[in-house]
């Protein structure tokens, strides 16, 4: 049995603000996906994304904490006061030098960047508003969370793109092991802006929908990618010590792996071989049977974003991976409801986590759906399961890099 498992967890999303709210709509398979308001889109050939509506940072913080922050700094923090007030952990009560943060993030602040650009632009180095740089680094969300709580272990963000978040996990994992903390607060967080939009527009990978009225929108796979933002936080600590103070364990932490291959820029590990690897060396070092492996994983939650590279490349691994069973297999792109960020990575693990503690399976579709053939719509079931004890996490990015997770309950 692993060592490493998770007592807590805090999400900002566009599928719910709040754990219990996030989960509701993930049982629902409600689609946090909807037409963009917060910056002008008219010159853009899409309109939409995965956004966070009704998060009030002053429902976590007092004003003069959050007023500097950046967007993605406040859902950061406020991310990580839920999961500590969800694990029970009383900082005050432990060497806080022991405590980590670990983050992952695709841009940070982009809306901070733009800003700080702006003000050079327009009024010289001399004119530059000072107070927006700070935001500008990718590490503000993680250093804030640390000040906020006064943790003084150690402090990392990984920017890797579409598997920031997933390598966030597999070093904090790496940590607990070496015995150089004995908790760690790893996240994810990224925030949608109109200047990466904007970039991601110029480049012609947006899904090309646009929609006039503010509802809930549920775009068709093959279409281009849609984008999203959020912040999750999850508690990771070694099984004693959990054990010891008594903590409510949501799953263990049983296997990670983390692979790259060779593409062209911007673009997917279109072969997929390390996609295949890092899958069939995490399910390997769960030590799932492989006479059984079809069997043997409860859950799958892919990294399906509405790509038909990605999403077809995916289900060609799956395939591979999962040979008798590929036409009944059924899998969770829970990126279909809230848009692809760099830190989704923890708020996919915190769905699968939600799972395994309260054995309520997670909404599927059919994993033929990732082949970018014609559909109409996408339907959306929630399967029966007697129990749920393996899930199977799969991430891609582009630059070719890949990350393959397994989760199990207690």
């Amino acid at each position: 049995m692993s060592n490493i498992v998770i007592t807590g967890m805090g999400v900002i999303s566009p599928m719910g603000v709040g754990c219990d709210t996030f989960w509701k709509n993930c049982r629902k398979a409600e689609s946090g996906i909807r037409k963009i308001t917060s910056f002008d889109t008219r010159a853009f050939r899409s309109n939409i994304a995965g956004l966070v509506e009704g998060f009030n940072p002053g429902q976590f913080m007092p004003s003069r904490i959050y007023r500097r922050m950046s967007r993605i700094s406040r859902m950061a923090v406020a991310a990580s006061i839920e999961a500590l007030e969800d694990s029970g952990i009383g900082l005050d009560t432990i060497d806080k030098g022991r405590v980590g943060v670990i983050f992952g993030t695709a841009y940070g602040s982009s809306s901070h960047v733009e800003d700080f650009y702006q003000s050079l632009l327009n009024d010289g180095p001399r004119g530059a508003q000072p107070f927006l740089f700070p935001e500008t680094v990718p590490n503000a969300p993680t250093s804030h969370v640390a000040m906020f709580h006064g943790i003084t272990g150690p402090n990392t963000t990984f920017c890797q793109n579409d598997i920031s978040a997933e390598i966030a996990i597999l070093y904090a994992r790496n940590l607990l092991l070496q015995n150089i903390v004995d908790i760690v607060l790893v996240g994810g967080a990224d925030e949608l802006s109109a200047m990466q939009y904007a970039c991601f527009d110029t480049l012609g990978a947006l899904n090309k929908v646009k929609v006039k009225e503010d509802e809930p929108v549920k775009p068709l796979p093959g279409g281009g990618l849609v984008l999203g933002e959020g912040a999750g936080v999850l508690i990771m600590e070694k099984r004693e010590f959990a054990l010891e103070r008594g903590a409510e364990i949501y799953g263990t932490f049983t296997s990670g792996v983390n692979t790259g291959g060779i593409t062209s820029i911007g673009h997917y590990e279109i072969n997929g071989e390390q996609t295949f690897r890092a899958m069939s060396q995490a399910i390997e070092q769960a030590d799932v049977d492989s006479d059984k492996v079809d069997r043997g994983i409860d859950l799958i939650d892919v990294s399906a974003n509405f790509s038909a590279e990605l999403d077809r490349m995916e289900y060609i691994q799956l395939k591979n991976i999962f040979p008798r069973h590929i036409k009944e297999l059924k899998v969770t792109p829970l990126k279909y409801l809230m848009g692809n960020f760099g830190g989704a990575g923890i708020i996919r693990a915190a769905s699968i986590l939600l799972a395994l503690r309260h054995q309520h399976p997670l909404p599927v579709l059919k994993a033929e759906i990732l082949k970018g053939e014609p559909y109409d719509e996408m339907e959306w079931e929630i399967p029966s399961m007697d129990k749920i004890e393996t899930a199977l996490m799969t991430t891609s990015t582009f630059g070719g890099g890949s990350s393959s997770l397994i989760f199990t309950s207690n």
